[in-house]
């Protein structure tokens, strides 16, 4: 049933706008970048500690070496008491440096804490430079959100 729904699931909810960690002048429009596309569902009551854990992630994500991340943008949607879903969505200079990030500190702590209390999914797609948002620009931000959703992009097959 969860695999249904993360699937199906083409909504928009509360997005936020693209926020770049690399300055757009040196993204390469040709280049294809690793993107991870993760999506969670939990009941409401799980939904304040997953915001406190979540606020932390970002402040060490965005706090990363320069050349890690190039951006990213995430987004709620209450659905009921008992679907509450979170996604973000992070593109990488390197599938390395996703996995150290995803390995350590603040992201390994929340996902072995929140391990019970939210069902997840991953995603991972090929994008290139050219397909990325501008910064701030709302309606760039879901055009790219929704073909990633969609399956627009070529995945990145599990490493």
């Amino acid at each position: 049933m969860i695999n249904d729904m993360h699937k199906k699931d083409l909504n928009i909810g509360l997005l936020s706008p693209w926020v770049a960690a690399t300055p757009t002048i040196e993204i390469d429009k040709g280049k294809e970048y690793f993107c991870v596309a993760t999506w969670g569902t939990m009941s409401m009551w799980s939904s304040p500690k997953f915001a406190m854990l979540t606020s932390k992630i970002g402040r060490e994500l965005h706090s990363l070496p320069h050349g890690h991340l190039i951006g990213e943008t995430r987004q709620i949607q209450a659905l009921g008491l008992t679907d509450f879903r979170a996604e973000t969505f992070t593109v990488w200079h390197e599938r390395a440096h996703m996995a150290a990030f995803y390995k350590s500190g603040a992201h390994q702590h929340a996902m072995t804490s929140m391990k019970d209390a939210i069902d997840f999914r991953v995603r991972r797609v090929w994008v290139k430079g050219s397909d990325l948002p501008s910064v701030g620009d709302n309606d760039a931000t879901k055009a790219f959100v929704l073909r990633i959703k969609s399956g627009g992009f070529a995945e990145a097959v599990k490493a």
